[in-house]
């Protein structure tokens, strides 16, 4: 096989599990071939924007590094950008009290907030329609390890996911959750999840991280999303994103999960770290950190 100067990218829709619309579905193939299957799958949601960093990442690392052969799937919209910025806010997030999305501002009304708590619907579209179709495209991946991957409100879901469904996946790499998400809320879910753990024959494995620098304080925002800077600062002083991510997972390792890695990338930022925390997410995910 030749080397390739690209990620390969098959791609196929399949209904929005709310019945409206559709979702688009990208999946980047190994490069390199595993004899006997039970190739792992990592699966991205926000797959319009980590996607192909996801996939080139992955073919680097399996055709360079030696790494072991593994897909990628990402779950998209295939939307402009102002609208897959709500779209992913009614997916990815649990339900917000009304008084925490008043909270959020002008970044609630950007976000789409009003739309919001599609995050236990969109995992079980994830574990009971798209995995048993992935498993049927490509059959050289049943059995292989399922790897869920998230950023940002991505992370909020990622760790939803672990919280409420810790068997869903085989690792869960949560990468700058959005913990603050209705004000801290997801924490009161430790409870049941310790029980929850303790009932699985076998744990997954965890990975969770933040950029050292997500709580400067902004000096500029974005053209277009319709916040001020003033408002910005505001948002990252109340989010507490490098403290808070290390109490999550101080209150995993409390709550029994054992095999977990927790890592503040110190030079990286809330947009800069995603592509770090997938080469080093997935180098924990399949036991190759060294």
């Amino acid at each position: 096989m030749p080397f390739s100067v690209r990620a390969s990218l098959d791609q196929f829709t399949l209904a929005h599990p709310s019945g409206d619309g559709h979702l688009t579905i990208s999946v980047a193939a190994p490069v390199v071939e595993s004899p006997g299957g039970r190739v792992p799958v990592l699966y991205v949601v926000d797959g319009d924007v980590a996607f192909g960093l996801a996939a080139e990442i992955a073919r680097v690392l399996t055709s360079v590094a030696a790494f072991p052969a593994f897909y990628v799937v990402g779950i998209g919209y295939d939307a402009a950008y102002a609208a897959f910025l709500k779209l992913r806010t009614a997916d990815l997030s649990p339900p917000i009290r009304a008084e925490a999305l008043t909270e959020l501002g002008a970044l609630g009304d950007a976000i789409g907030g009003e739309r919001n708590g599609g995050a236990d619907a969109f995992l079980a579209f994830l574990a009971e329609t798209l995995r048993p179709e992935i498993a049927a495209r490509y059959p050289q991946t049943a059995g292989g390890d399922r790897i869920l991957f998230g950023h940002s409100l991505g992370g909020l879901f990622a760790a939803n996911a672990l919280l409420t469904r810790p068997d869903a996946f085989a690792a869960f790499l949560i990468s700058s959750p959005s913990l603050w998400w209705d004000d801290f809320s997801l924490f009161q879910k430790l409870a049941a999840f310790r029980e929850r753990l303790a009932a699985l024959p076998s744990q997954p494995r965890v990975f969770v991280d933040v950029g050292g620098k997500e709580q400067d304080l902004p000096t500029s925002v974005p053209d277009g999303l319709g916040v001020t800077l003033e408002e910005a600062q505001t948002q990252i002083r109340a989010a507490r994103m490098v403290d808070a991510t290390r109490e999550f997972a101080d209150a995993l390792r409390n709550a029994g999960v054992a095999d977990l890695r927790h890592i503040a990338f110190a030079e990286e930022d809330h947009i800069s770290v995603a592509s770090t925390a997938i080469l080093h997410g997935m180098r924990f995910a399949l036991g190759r950190e060294r």
